[in-house]
């Protein structure tokens, strides 16, 4: 009886640390999510909200520049000399902010592969995008640009590194809004996949996420085309129900044929 006592003190006093460990680290998360609460409601917002529209409508084409630094990046395509001084170049650069949150930037916007067609106004005086709050590296304040239409183009002038390809590859309809497509030749070794989005090179070609009819299997095309991006997501994908940990390998085709449709087979 004495050794069950003791065993039965001792897992009670266990339990008791355990449960007393739980508590003091739950009230750490809450003391950190209390914290974070206070600061995001006492963050200042820096960006003036009495600056006024101008009043001039305009259609601009944009691009991304990639700069190291908390300061504006967007520039009117082909408006800048790359020969031009460091300061100039960096004073031409403006921010651009949605008119609302159905405008913000797809998930799929790449800076390297993608240009912006906006349609908006510029504000009268420089300052930051509505919202922005005080961070620790000073930030630059200027020209800003409020769009109420926004588009995506391809850029004109991005040139991908990989070689063009021909590719057969079959849909495997795995159960998330993840890339699909991968090569014939592996189809039996799952371990050995590689996973493709597939993004046409056109709007005439097929689309080839819809030939897969949610019923009928296999669906094995062959295309033609290059990889685009080693990490990212095709231009005309769906943004609304993709992660950005399902960027993947795009690979842009420019041309289709369709080898098996579910039952049907295409000589």
């Amino acid at each position: 009886m004495d050794k069950r006592k003791y065993i039965l003190t001792f897992l009670l006093f266990s339990m008791t640390l355990i449960s007393c460990a739980q508590t003091k680290a739950e009230k750490q998360v809450d003391n950190i999510v209390s914290q974070q609460l206070i600061e995001r409601k006492h963050a200042k917002v820096i960006s003036d909200s009495t600056n006024k529209l101008t009043g001039k409508t305009q259609d601009l084409v944009v691009d991304y520049t990639l700069f190291g630094c908390a300061c504006p990046t967007w520039k009117i395509k082909n408006e800048i000399n790359d020969n031009d001084s460091a300061g100039s170049f960096l004073s031409l650069h403006f921010y651009i902010e949605p008119a609302d949150k159905s405008l913000k930037l797809p998930i799929y916007f790449d800076p390297f592969r993608h240009s912006l067609k906006v349609k908006g106004q510029f504000y009268e005086n420089d300052d930051y995008p509505q919202g922005t709050i005080q961070m620790e590296e000073p930030i630059a304040k200027a020209k800003v640009f409020r769009y109420t239409e926004l588009e995506v183009l391809d850029n004109s002038t991005f040139k991908p590194n990989a070689k063009i390809q021909k590719l057969i590859l079959n849909y495997n309809a795995i159960s998330c809004t993840c890339a699909q497509w991968s090569e014939s030749n592996v189809n039996n070794n799952p371990d050995g996949r590689i996973y493709y989005w597939l993004e046409p090179a056109n709007e005439k070609l097929l689309i080839a996420d819809n030939l897969f009819d949610g019923v009928h299997m296999p669906v094995q095309i062959k295309v033609t085309g290059q990889i685009v991006s080693e990490n990212g997501f095709p231009r005309r994908q769906n943004p609304s129900k993709l992660g950005q940990d399902e960027a993947g390998i795009v690979f842009r085709y420019t041309n289709l044929k369709v080898i098996k449709n579910g039952r049907k087979s295409s000589n």
